[in-house]
């Protein structure tokens, strides 16, 4: 029983409590001054330890692109995945193993 109570709460971890609650999310926007444009963003998704998922975005600008939305924002963001910690850090050790290659 105790390995599907934690199964459980790793996918809960990942898609949210069955409580149905949104989680405290804390987004930084880095663009440079214009418009910033979806094409070649980047995004970083980290579940804390507390439950709050950590967002860091960073966006191209272009002088002639059309200003991004709310919605717009929200919805590619929200294609990113959310990384647990051991996740992350396994992620991390990858990246630097093929540097070091």
């Amino acid at each position: 029983m105790k390995g599907i109570a934690k199964r459980l709460r790793q996918q809960e971890d990942q898609i949210g409590g069955a409580d149905g609650k949104p989680r405290r999310c804390l987004r930084l926007v880095e663009y440079s001054p214009g418009a910033p444009v979806l094409e070649n963003a980047t995004c970083r998704r980290t579940l804390c330890p507390d439950g709050t998922v950590m967002e860091s975005v960073e966006f191209h600008t272009s002088s002639d692109s059309p200003e991004l939305t709310q919605e717009e924002l929200d919805e590619s963001v929200a294609g990113f995945p959310v990384e647990t910690p051991m996740r992350s850090v396994r992620s991390g050790l990858a990246r630097l193993e093929q540097v070091n290659r």
